[in-house]
């Protein structure tokens, strides 16, 4: 172990030391800042033991080279080397995040989305070094970050990365095993020849371990995980998490065949196979979910009124003050509900339907489902929940014995009424305060979920169709913004987050993808109007022949159907661009294919 005064030596004065973030097999990892650039990077040492035996030396400098040679958004880069007084280390980008072994620990196992997105960011990363001859050899959670900002995940750590066409005699000895045990693939574990699917097959257990939070096999030995790697088949996915989609299961079992054949047999085909599942996740609109969030503060903020009428009317003196305050209560909750509705009109001028509506409630359900599940998957949720609840009757029994005091002091007086000392009344208001303070701590924190899924079918169920019926037919729609796919924006997205030369070289792709969004728009509002238009020919006129509504509804309907299927094609065009964009990102696609893409979709707007 390097002493930390002789560390922050060697980094000066290039280098400010500021932590240590983790030690490794292959040496410590410190957190720095880069003086000369303003920057923070993470800096790796070989201790001097280490350093001074020539294979691992080599081996150390080899995953300099290997990792230094990477540009690719889910590989961490390598920046510089440095050697100073017999110190060997090298610089690398700082990852604002944690391992995925430390979210799994902290926050338990991920949700499907979670895992689709990083088996499928993990296998982008592995393609692009298998495809420059570099197996990585160690995947494993340690050496997996996850950015806290993006939640993008990024393999590190090729300390034992090697080219393909390395044999057995280049950095590794013949017989010499290197490698996680828990995570190594029968191949590995029997020291046998590896490729590129020894590494999915790594993947596949920390897919496993990222769904359940525990290994496909156990031992409490390195020489038991090794067999049970080369002889016992793993658990199915699906037999253990029933609630992921199947075929997130399948990926994670065909990743953990013994035989390399059954696996897939490229990064980049099992990030295909894992695409669907990540593109037919719902994308909620803004407005929809900005309503769904106002109804439920405004629907809550009502029943709280209505409950806390009887109890407000009590504390009134006098019949008629005890009418108007209930009367204000009720009209203040009545206003509270009709501002609910008024949402359901401003949706309805926007140009959704009561089936977007549905819909975009369903997808917001299950975001708040996963959330909930990941939360109590967390290994002190049970624990803090004993606890919110032992808070929970402490303040209703502390409120319960102060209001009760307080009436005990109370006095009745010849003319009516009460009267209560000054103790009395401040016993009351602290009381009062207390078990107010407690009903909304316990509501918050356990009754959302029950009230939430009762006012999801109110505007989901046949009262919220009526009532979004009612309003759509008086909604004025100057401008409509129906559903639109979430690849509607991806294109552009995307390429706001590539590098300044590629985004120059791709601007003719930009303009295309803005071209294409905007006539989506256009046809949607020309949806909207051949809807309106229809459905008022649909109504009749007086003095007009039952032939000529007929054929004027009928050509609305075509013009509307028409618009319709480009618009379909607009939205398909848009996909294909922003895969292709996914995959220039990846390293595994090209400017080229970007342009030839994008030419082919101009042709829907360039025709009219």
């Amino acid at each position: 172990m390097i002493p930390e005064d002789e560390v922050r030596a060697a980094l000066a004065p290039n280098y400010i030391l500021e932590k240590e973030l983790g030690r490794g097999g292959m040496g410590a990892v410190y957190l720095a800042r880069d003086v000369r650039l303003e920057r923070p990077v993470a800096i790796k040492f070989l201790p001097p033991e280490m350093a001074r035996r020539e294979d691992l030396r080599a081996r150390f400098l080899q995953e300099t080279r290997t990792a230094a040679s990477f540009s690719h958004p889910n590989i961490v880069p390598v920046h510089a080397i440095e050697e100073r007084d017999g110190i060997l280390c090298f610089v690398m980008g700082y990852v604002e995040g944690e391992t995925l072994s430390g979210r799994v620990k902290r926050g338990g196992p991920l949700s499907a989305p979670e895992t689709t997105r990083l088996l499928q960011e993990c296998a982008w990363a592995l393609s692009y070094a298998h495809g420059r001859g570099v197996i990585h050899r160690d995947v494993k959670p340690d050496n997996i970050l996850m950015d806290r900002g993006s939640g993008r995940a990024l393999i590190t750590d090729f300390g034992i990365a090697r080219s393909q066409n390395n044999s057995a005699g280049g950095l590794t000895m013949v017989g010499e095993l290197i490698g996680t045990p828990q995570y190594m693939s029968p191949e590995q574990a029997t020291g046998e020849q590896l490729d590129r699917r020894s590494d999915l097959y790594s993947l596949g257990v920390v897919a496993f371990f990222a769904l359940t939070g525990r290994l496909p096999f156990e031992s409490s030995t390195a020489h038991g995980f090794l067999t049970a790697h080369i002889t016992r088949p793993a658990p199915q996915m699906g037999s253990i998490r029933a609630d992921i989609p199947p075929a997130l299961a399948s990926a994670v079992d065909r990743l953990l065949q013994k035989d390399p054949e059954q696996r897939f047999q490229t990064g980049e085909e099992l990030a295909e196979f894992l695409d669907p599942l990540r593109s037919a996740r719902r994308e909620i609109p803004p407005a929809i979910r900005l309503f769904q969030v106002k109804s439920a503060q405004v629907v809550r903020s009502a029943l709280i009124l209505l409950v806390l009428a009887p109890g407000l009317s009590v504390s009134a003196s006098g019949e008629a003050d005890q009418l108007i305050l209930i009367l204000m209560l009720w009209a203040a909750a009545i206003a509270l509900v009709f501002q609910a509705v008024g949402g359901l009109r401003e949706l309805a001028a926007q140009g959704f339907t009561h089936d977007d509506l549905r819909n975009g409630i369903a997808a917001i359900a299950a975001e708040e489902d996963e959330a909930r599940s990941r939360i109590r998957s967390a290994p002190d949720y049970k624990e803090r929940l004993k606890k919110r609840r032992i808070k929970s009757v402490i303040g209703v029994l502390i409120a319960s014995a102060l209001i009760t005091f307080s009436l005990s002091l109370r006095v009745k007086v010849p003319t009516g009424g009460y009267r209560s000392p000054t103790i009395g009344i401040l016993a009351a208001a602290i009381g009062a305060m207390i078990l107010m303070g407690t009903m909304v701590y316990t509501i918050a924190a356990s009754g959302p979920a029950r009230f939430d899924r009762k006012l999801r079918r109110l505007w989901t169920g046949s009262i919220g169709r009526r009532l979004f019926d009612y309003v759509a037919r008086n909604a004025v729609k100057p401008g409509a913004v129906a559903s639109i796919v979430s690849s509607e924006l991806g294109p552009l997205t995307l390429l706001e987050a590539l590098p300044k030369e590629t985004r120059r070289e791709l601007s003719a792709v930009s303009r295309i993808a803005s071209a294409l969004v905007a006539e989506q728009r256009n046809l949607v509002e020309r949806e909207s109007r051949l809807a309106a238009s229809q459905a008022d020919a649909s109504r009749g006129s007086a003095g007009v022949a039952t032939d000529t509504l007929d054929r004027v509804v009928t050509e609305l309907g075509e013009a509307k159907a028409a618009a319709s299927e480009k618009r379909a094609e607009i939205t398909a065009a848009l996909e294909r661009i922003r895969l292709e964009l996914i995959r220039l990102r990846s390293g595994l696609g090209s400017v080229a294919e970007v342009r030839t893409e994008a030419e082919r979709a101009y042709r829907l707007v360039s025709s009219d």
